[in-house]
């Protein structure tokens, strides 16, 4: 016997569902990474997306940082490994090395190399840690209940650093 269908009751379940979701902390998602030697959290709004490393056509003149640029899907990416750029050791290219693609908020076409990604993050599940000095685009500092130190990138300082600005070789 096929069963009643409430409309009535179904739309005030929605609505409170709807207004709880609203009044619920936002879980702050992040992707987590790794580069340089450490763990990564970047803003979902942060970034497009995340892939496997496309193919990559070196830039002659630029440093060794600076690997050259990629088409995706029709647009040219400026791409970055970002290891080599924080710590002058290059990323080991493997299965699990990842592009994430810079949101185009930002106004530009940036591809970051990184060695892998680690999977979304609840940030409000870490332990905050205060201002990260190490790297100057590394925000604040989280640890991780199974004590794993994680540092919030702030993609927005990277892109407008002098630094990583001059990609031309000395």
């Amino acid at each position: 016997m096929a069963r009643k269908f409430n409309l009535r009751q179904f739309q005030t379940e929605l609505s409170e569902r709807l207004q709880a979701a609203v009044m619920a902390p936002a879980q702050a998602s992040r992707l987590g990474f790794q580069a340089a030697g450490a763990n990564w959290l970047v803003s979902l709004e942060e970034i497009d997306e995340v892939m496997p490393l496309p193919e990559i056509v070196a830039t002659p003149g630029a440093k060794r940082w600076f690997r050259g640029m990629t088409n995706i899907r029709g647009n040219l990416y400026a791409v970055t490994d970002l290891s080599d750029f924080l710590e002058g050791a290059p990323t080991q290219e493997s299965a699990d090395s990842r592009l994430l693609l810079v949101h185009r908020k930002h106004g530009v076409n940036a591809g970051l190399i990184v060695q892998r990604s680690l999977g979304l993050r609840q940030i409000s599940q870490f332990e905050p840690l205060g201002a990260q000095a190490k790297w100057p685009c590394g925000a604040n500092r989280f640890r991780e209940s199974d004590d794993t130190d994680w540092i919030e990138i702030d993609l927005a300082r990277l892109l407008a650093d002098p630094a990583f600005l001059s990609v031309e070789a000395q």
